[in-house]
């Protein structure tokens, strides 16, 4: 997750580990050696799946060996509101599209309204983060509405 927080030299060394493991899948062969010396027994239906944020501070580009050994997929931005309703409503709400717009309309005002602070998150790690500890407040009192 989040590839490109790597820093580089560590990119660089994983660049060069993907290669061999690439390279081995190619040749469809058994088994290959890793830069530690290391043989290692392939699983030809394996995958790699980088995910990515570029753009904010901190994040690395990814160096040219490793990206050309990746397709890029856009993403696009999940629909909070739905997700909300769907934990609210796996937690055991009956009211899940009311209690759903009602928190997803917090979320936005703060998001919106709230300075700009590093200690502020309002993200979806966040909003899923504390709609866990509801459901786990729902499963101690199922009664409660």
């Amino acid at each position: 997750d989040e590839f490109n927080r790597i820093e580089l030299p560590v990119l660089s060394v994983a660049a060069q580990q993907i290669a061999i493991v690439l390279a081995c899948k190619k040749d469809r062969k058994p088994q290959f050696i890793f830069t530690d010396g290391d043989t290692v027994k392939m699983n030809s239906e394996f995958g790699l799946f980088l995910t990515m944020n570029p753009g904010y501070a901190g994040r690395q580009e990814l160096p040219e060996n490793l990206k050309i050994n990746f397709r890029t997929v856009a993403m696009m931005v999940p629909d909070r509101q739905i997700i909300i309703r769907v934990k609210l409503a796996s937690a055991g709400f009956r009211k899940n599209v009311v209690l759903a717009c009602k928190f997803y309309t917090l979320y936005k005002l703060c998001e919106e309204q709230l300075s700009k602070q590093v200690h502020y998150d309002f993200g979806l790690r966040n909003i899923l983060s504390v709609l866990r500890t509801l459901g786990e407040a729902k499963r101690q009192n199922p009664d409660d509405p």
